[in-house]
């Protein structure tokens, strides 16, 4: 029987600050459905879910389907990423 891996979602980091730009663009400013970005994107709905939630981490392509879906520029997406109250940038391992 499959057993299904328990998603653990991040409470911050740079996939948390772009799903939540994404999720702020759409429901806030556009106020449209993860269904309707699907249509405009391409991408499946539970893909998008993921993106929001942190979970998944969006390829460059991804972006710019994202960007264009949204009425919005990739430069904008990653803008508001890194000024998001979520965004962390990954600490440099240290090579001794």
């Amino acid at each position: 029987m499959f057993k299904r891996r328990r998603q653990v979602q991040p409470r911050s980091g740079v996939e948390k600050a772009f799903g939540q730009v994404i999720r702020t663009i759409r429901e806030d400013e556009l106020e449209i459905s993860q269904a309707e970005l699907e249509k405009r994107t391409g991408l499946n709905r539970t893909f998008i879910s993921d993106l929001e939630r942190g979970i998944q981490g969006p390829g460059i392509r991804t972006i710019f389907r994202i960007a264009k879906g949204l009425q919005t520029g990739p430069d904008l997406l990653l803008r508001r990423t890194a000024q998001s109250r979520f965004f962390e940038f990954p600490a440099e391992r240290e090579t001794t």
